[in-house]
């Protein structure tokens, strides 16, 4: 298929074209696999989760308007089928007594985790491979020297590629902060 500019995606999906529920699905089933990860260890009960969550995404695909609309109904319909999967096992062993309502804070935790090990990994991705090697190698603890000395450059080099790095990935990552402000205030259709 060509290139779909993300706003055509979106509206293509809310009218009902497969392709781009089949682009949101392929966007965000790895990171809402990892997400109810943190919920369950289960990776069979994960799927049928993120099988039940997509067909209500689907369902309910006319009331969005946008990805981050998406984003947050998805994040959202993992964790409470995800609880109430919990809930359930914890009724089937006897031990409903103990079971409490996650707080928001832990959740909206385990969201920015996973989000923010997605987008680190592609931006990562999207270095130049001179870039990605300096940084990999300031990661795993080497000094600048160190690196200049492994990769046969300077030490100016190092830190101007560490530099650029960062800005790239900061000018990048506002997506994610207009995410987390609307996943923090927004509650979609109430229960996903």
């Amino acid at each position: 298929m060509m290139f779909q500019s993300e706003e055509n995606i979106i509206q293509d999906f809310i009218n009902g074209k497969e392709y781009a529920f089949k682009e949101i699905y392929e966007r965000n089933s790895s990171p809402l696999r990892y997400f109810g990860n943190k919920y369950l260890s289960d990776e069979q009960l994960i799927e049928d989760i993120l099988q039940d969550t997509f067909v209500s995404l689907w369902e309910n695909r006319k009331k969005f308007r946008n990805e981050l609309t998406i984003k947050s109904f998805l994040y959202i319909g993992v964790k409470n089928r995800c609880l109430n999967t919990l809930r359930h096992e914890k009724i089937k062993q006897r031990y409903a007594e103990g079971v409490v309502e996650e707080p928001q804070e832990s959740f909206l935790e385990k969201v920015i985790e996973t989000e923010l090990f997605e987008m680190l990994h592609h931006l990562f991705e999207e270095l130049p491979p001179a870039c990605k090697e300096v940084y990999r190698l300031s990661l795993e603890g080497k000094k600048h020297e160190e690196i200049a000395s492994l990769l046969n450059i300077s030490v100016n080099t190092v830190k101007k590629y560490k530099n650029n790095a960062n800005h790239y990935m900061r000018r990048r990552a506002k997506d994610f902060k207009l995410f987390l402000l609307l996943l923090n205030t927004w509650n979609p259709l109430n229960k996903a």
